[in-house]
């Protein structure tokens, strides 16, 4: 009887050299995903380092500006419920003279009868900084410029309908009519009406008339 010639291939053989090429095929596949993901979160974080240095504003958080049409029930802090409760500073000079904000500014105002604005005044400073309250059911972003519209609606500073500060309230947005400085906490600030505020901000506003 003849031996078994070399290119004669036993099943089992056979079976085993498929597994083993079917289990080298899963863990390329397995390894080329996982590469790829790899390249993936380099990506991500090479795009995030670069927006962040090009292009901060576009991580910054957007501003809720409908909290200036927040109301609270109640005249005391004890009957409405709050979530957040925090106080910025704010000071306004115009032209070298201090505005002064009038003292419950926020409160008891027309559609708000008998309850506070999410920001409103208590106590006001004609010579230093003037503290706002703002106390709102849960988590938001509070710019500078909402609180002027809830000073507006009691005669005081506004804005324009862009948004912009209209402090003399004569329909002028301020940017074309005075040069403006901002300084929160010491350093300066560029985002102005937009500006996110902070527990114990200390914010100065400075227009100075260009003419």
């Amino acid at each position: 009887m003849p031996a078994p010639s070399s290119l004669e291939t036993n099943p089992k053989t056979c079976q085993a050299q498929h597994h083993i090429v079917q289990d080298d095929f899963v863990l390329r596949m397995y390894m080329d995903a996982e590469r790829i993901l790899l390249i993936g979160a380099a990506v991500a974080t090479v795009a995030f380092v670069v927006v962040a240095l090009w292009q901060p504003e576009a991580l910054e958080p957007s501003p809720d500006w409908e909290v200036s049409d927040g109301c609270l029930g109640g005249l005391e802090h004890s009957d409405v419920g709050i979530s957040f409760h925090y106080h910025p500073n704010l000071k306004v000079i115009m032209n070298g003279q201090q505005l002064s904000i009038p003292e419950n500014t926020g409160i008891d105002q027309f559609g708000c009868k008998e309850g506070m604005r999410w920001i409103h005044v208590h106590d006001s400073s004609s010579t230093g900084y003037t503290k706002l309250h703002i106390e709102t059911p849960s988590k938001y972003n509070v710019p500078l410029g909402a609180f002027f519209e809830i000073w507006e609606r009691e005669g005081g500073p506004s804005l324009t309908a862009d948004r912009e500060f209209d402090i003399d309230r004569n329909g002028v947005s301020d940017w074309e009519e005075y040069d403006i400085t901002m300084n929160v906490n010491g350093e300066p600030s560029s985002k102005y009406e937009t500006y996110i505020m902070d527990d114990n901000d200390q914010i100065e506003l400075i227009l100075t008339s260009k003419s």
